[in-house]
């Protein structure tokens, strides 16, 4: 089976666009996952066109500030709004994952409780949904996979995986880049690729960089990964300039 790889905009569409095209590889429209653009329907109408000869992509949702396990159901509603947005912008642009936060914040929250809360969320957000569209959660503040593990299992509907982003785990995480992939395991649908310097005096350093500018192994990570989750959709989320490497060495290291 073919990998599936994409290449994330950076909210630079028209630039990296270029780079797909030349690539043949899919997309991750990142531009609406900003709740203050302006002429959203100008700008889906403007992607759209120039997408649709693209077969794969997806959608990064809008995150800032939402939490869908907070104990706030003011916030849970919230949250609830942003990601009904993102799904009917991705269901028109013919996405076929969303990445979203779910907002977990280490040490503020009981996590049975977030945990269960988040349960709910999940099941009341999907009650109207068919299963054309898979969420994909993203990690970005967690000590480890723990959470995630249990919020998956919680859920447990197929519409519902991780999406990794290795980058965060290694400069947030106290959990090694590795054992996400393996704890996680098939729960992982998609993946983030880019790499960094880890922790560096204990503040976040999350560069993104390019697979060799960093201290994530690449080559050991995609063993584990053939391993643990081969169908994951690999998304490169690298600068510009580390885009178009990253590709060529998936190409080369996906099969």
């Amino acid at each position: 089976m073919k990998t599936d790889i994409r290449l994330c905009d950076n909210c630079d569409f028209d630039r990296y666009l270029e780079i797909v095209k030349r690539q043949k590889v899919g997309l991750e429209f990142q531009t609406f996952a900003n709740p203050s653009l302006k002429n959203v329907k100008k700008q889906v109408a403007y992607q759209k066109i120039l997408t649709k000869n693209i077969k794969h992509k997806s959608l990064h949702a809008p995150f800032a500030d939402l939490n869908l396990g907070s104990g706030m159901p003011f916030l849970r509603k919230e949250t609830m709004k942003w990601f009904n947005y993102a799904y009917k912008i991705a269901k028109e642009l013919g996405c076929d994952s969303i990445v979203v936060h779910d907002g977990y914040v280490p040490f503020t929250s009981h996590i049975p409780n977030w945990v269960q809360r988040a349960k709910t969320f999940w099941e009341e957000f999907f009650a109207d949904k068919d299963d054309s569209i898979t969420i994909m959660i993203e990690n970005l503040l967690e000590l480890d996979s723990s959470v995630m593990m249990q919020e998956i299992d919680a859920v447990n509907d197929k519409r519902l995986k991780v999406c990794l982003d290795v980058g965060h785990a290694n400069a947030n995480s106290d959990m090694s880049v590795y054992d996400w992939v393996k704890t996680l395991n098939k729960r992982i649908g998609y993946m983030h690729l880019h790499n960094n310097h880890g922790k560096v005096n204990r503040i976040n350093n999350d560069e993104h960089k390019g697979f060799d500018d960093g201290t994530i192994d690449f080559k050991k990570l995609m063993r584990l990964v053939k391993q643990h989750c081969p169908k994951a959709i690999l998304a490169v989320e690298t600068n510009f300039d580390g885009a178009e490497k990253a590709i060529e060495f998936l190409k080369k290291n996906s099969k």
